[in-house]
């Protein structure tokens, strides 16, 4: 076994910590500094090659919140340079696993690639199945429709359901986009977890969000405490600040190292 101290971003109703933003329930996000004991096989980024990017923030604080009846928030961040390439052989085996497998369209496929590498890298997740892969009772509208959820990781035996989203628009997004979006993909995980079939069920679900730049990352600080309690649920959301990942946001995809045109 392994002990690892991480650290995660906690937030107070007193208004503690260096940027208060006003009332903040104490149901969001806790932690600083918690020892999370693992088996040795989890590797936890210690090799700096083993991910596309340069990965930077805390490691293991996943796993902490796994069990948490709470909401939780998570900050990390990427760093893309020059030189690097999205191609297949940059991933992990289980990345290459999902690089190979279709999803149910649109243009989300580097982000959440991107958002399994993170998770594999840094808390040991291994990559079970695609959104196409999950099984679902059918759509009923009361019950959300068709929403699913866009990959089934495990951390150990814990299944656990990602949905994946980017927070980005040309010029920044305000307070209330980054709010009508976080409802909107809470909402969805709401509904797909009261659908998903008992053998993909999950212990929880992450929301991790992508964004281009810190002001975007402070925005989700700021707004997720303002979402109701029965919308946030007990969702870890995971914020990853990228720079130089152009490709992740914009198609046709910018070379690694440059943001958007």
């Amino acid at each position: 076994m392994k002990t690892y101290t991480i650290l995660v971003a906690a937030y107070f109703a007193c208004g503690c910590g260096p940027d208060p933003v006003g009332p903040v329930g104490p149901d969001l996000a806790v932690v600083a500094d918690l020892a999370v004991t693992t088996d040795a096989s989890v590797d936890f980024g210690a090799d700096p090659n083993a991910i596309l990017g340069t990965f930077a923030g805390p490691c293991g604080s996943v796993l902490a919140q796994l069990h948490s009846p709470s909401p939780s928030l998570i900050d990390n961040a990427l760093v893309f340079v020059a030189g690097e390439a999205y191609v297949r052989s940059s991933f992990s085996p289980d990345g290459q696993r999902l690089f190979d497998t279709p999803n149910a369209g649109g243009s989300s496929t580097e982000s959440e690639l991107m958002s399994e590498e993170i998770l594999h890298y840094c808390d040991g997740a291994h990559f079970l199945k695609s959104e196409t892969e999950i099984g679902y009772t059918p759509p009923d509208t009361d019950a959300g429709g068709n929403i699913i959820t866009d990959i089934l990781v495990a951390f150990g035996n814990d299944k656990v359901g990602v949905s994946v989203t980017r927070a980005y628009k040309p010029g920044g997004m305000s307070d209330l986009e980054i709010h009508d979006l976080l409802v909107k993909k809470l909402d969805g995980i709401n509904h797909s977890s009261a659908r998903v079939l008992p053998a993909d069920k999950w212990v929880k679900q992450i929301l991790h969000v992508f964004v281009d730049a810190q002001a975007a990352s402070d925005a989700i600080t700021r707004v997720l405490p303002t979402i109701d309690a029965v919308t946030r649920a007990d969702t870890i959301v995971l914020t990853t600040t990228t720079t130089g990942g152009g490709f992740i946001y914009c198609n046709p995809n910018p070379p690694l190292g440059q943001e958007c045109p």
